[in-house]
């Protein structure tokens, strides 16, 4: 088994990223689609996106409350919004479930339909076929890309934010819940370039600072002619190796383009960062993805 695999396997080491169409169902897309309006049904709007604020003091305390929410968000399931959607008072000027950006960081751990996905034997069996030995999953989201409003990606590296050593080592699952278009922010990649390192690092700051995170280094200026767009059908997923400059559009069009992502760790001889945003807890030590 696994013998026709290897095309595959050599096209995704060779472009550090590989599509394929159809891997799961119209009805696993639609089941995490309707959980995702569960959780948004139930959810309270955090705190710190609540309070109208006055003084730089204050500014600077709801700016570490932000911090502090998304540093803690791990092992959590947490909300993210878009830019321009919450007044003041942390009301909503639009519908709250088109003004959310994203749902992070541990949906696989704590929701029952998303943990089943990410462990799925077709995921499970894909894993093997890579030949992780001993792969954990270290975080995953549901991102929205809503219409419209859906921001750009810049280019970047994964491996900037969830940095290992040796690199090489994470490898994110990315898969379409809807159409991913042209039009509505599918991703760009520029093939071959997983291979020559990363350039920039989003470390934690030192505590009481009031930004949270802070880069090292910085991100080249890329050649637009060389990134090629990747559009793929509901159910389709996209392997991304964790250091191939990849980015996504603005949302222009009049759909969303909702997905479900999340990133794989080959534990085996590989330290994980101490100074990623990202850390396992007590709580939850990153789970193994073979069960």
């Amino acid at each position: 088994s696994g013998g026709e695999q290897s095309p595959h396997l050599l096209q995704f080491r060779e472009d550090g990223f590989l599509v394929l169409e159809r891997f799961f169902t119209a009805e696993e897309c639609d089941s995490m689609r309707n959980q995702i309006q569960r959780i948004i049904a139930e959810m309270e709007v955090p705190p710190h996106c609540r309070t109208e604020f006055s003084t730089k003091e204050e500014e600077q305390l709801q700016a570490q409350g932000s911090s502090d929410y998304f540093l803690t968000s791990g092992d959590k399931i947490r909300f993210f919004f878009e830019k321009g959607v919450l007044d003041e008072r942390g009301n909503f000027l639009i519908a709250k479930e088109r003004s959310i950006s994203k749902i992070g960081h541990a949906l696989h751990a704590h929701d029952p339909v998303f943990k089943q996905i990410t462990h799925s034997s077709k995921v499970q069996e894909l894993g093997r076929k890579l030949g992780l030995e001993k792969p954990v999953v270290v975080q995953s989201m549901y991102i929205f890309k809503q219409p419209g409003i859906g921001g750009e990606v810049t280019p970047h590296q994964d491996a900037t934010f969830l940095h290992t050593e040796p690199l090489g080592r994470v490898l994110g699952f990315w898969i379409a819940l809807e159409d991913a278009t042209r039009e509505n922010g599918c991703l760009w990649f520029i093939p071959g370039s997983h291979t020559s390192g990363i350039t920039r690092r989003m470390v934690r700051a030192a505590p009481g600072t009031s930004t949270c995170v802070e880069f090292v280094g910085s991100e080249p200026a890329y050649d637009d002619s060389q990134f090629i767009p990747l559009p793929i059908s509901k159910g389709g997923l996209i392997l991304i190796h964790g250091e191939v400059v990849h980015k996504s559009d603005l949302n222009s069009s009049d759909s969303s383009r909702h997905v479900f992502t999340f990133h794989v760790m080959e534990a085996k001889d590989t330290t994980w960062s101490k100074d990623n945003w990202l850390q396992p807890t007590p709580e939850l030590p990153f789970p193994s993805l073979y069960t």
